[in-house]
């Protein structure tokens, strides 16, 4: 059974790490960071328990202390990027533009450095924690869609600017996209994001709302 919260009553889950935190920060820990090392070059099912064993230079044995199998990694290493994610929004500092920018940098600094194979994978095998990851992912954009849209341009018709923003993010993350134009993924993403900024939103009327600039310290995300 998976062990899960819901988020400041937005219905979304956020999935709690099953590791002590004396064991998260120890052999368990790095067996997680092997393994997403891994799966962001190749299939979960390409990956062998023997092979992270050989990899970190412990016995099969000691994989086995912490994970049962490999639903158990998997499950750690969405846990991890859940809970980078699901805090008030008070909890963050500076301004909404800022806490967007964070978002950001955690989803192509995790999700977007792992293979197609592995999504794949995460869909077909172990299909509760995909939709785990989905819901989590559609519950952060509907906040952000709810907290931005205000402040978009009055010419700017909002179902364009968010499908704007969605191809954008996709398709600049992609190895024949930052490759192509010289950057690495990070600087193309990054890129994307301010280019949608300086379009899509209103600046001035954002620069007139504190609300916007400081964050809201009663809004939750």
């Amino acid at each position: 059974m998976m062990a899960s919260k819901e988020v400041n009553g937005s219905g979304a889950r956020a999935l709690s790490s099953k590791l002590a935190p004396e064991d998260a920060a120890g052999t368990a820990g790095q067996i997680v960071e092997a393994f997403a090392r891994r799966a962001q070059a190749v299939a979960t099912r390409s990956i062998s328990m023997g092979e992270l064993a050989r990899e970190l230079r412990v016995s099969t044995k000691t994989l086995y202390k912490y994970f049962r199998n490999k639903e158990d990694l998997v499950y750690e290493l969405v846990a991890r990027w859940e809970n980078r994610i699901h805090k008030p929004l008070s909890s963050y500092e500076g301004g909404l533009l800022e806490i967007l920018r964070y978002w950001v940098k955690v989803w192509v600094e995790n999700d977007a450095q792992f293979s197609t194979a592995f999504w794949l994978d995460l869909k077909a095998d172990y299909p509760q924690l995909y939709q785990v990851y989905v819901d989590s992912l559609y519950g952060r954009m509907t906040v952000m869609k709810a907290r931005v849209t205000p402040f978009l341009r009055p010419e700017v018709n909002p179902d364009f600017a968010w499908s704007a923003y969605f191809i954008l993010m996709t398709a600049t993350s992609q190895p024949k996209t930052f490759e192509r134009v010289g950057m690495t993924r990070e600087q193309c993403v990054y890129a994307a994001f301010d280019f949608w900024v300086n379009a899509a939103l209103d600046k001035d009327r954002i620069a007139r709302e504190p609300a916007f600039r400081e964050g809201n310290a009663n809004a939750n995300a």
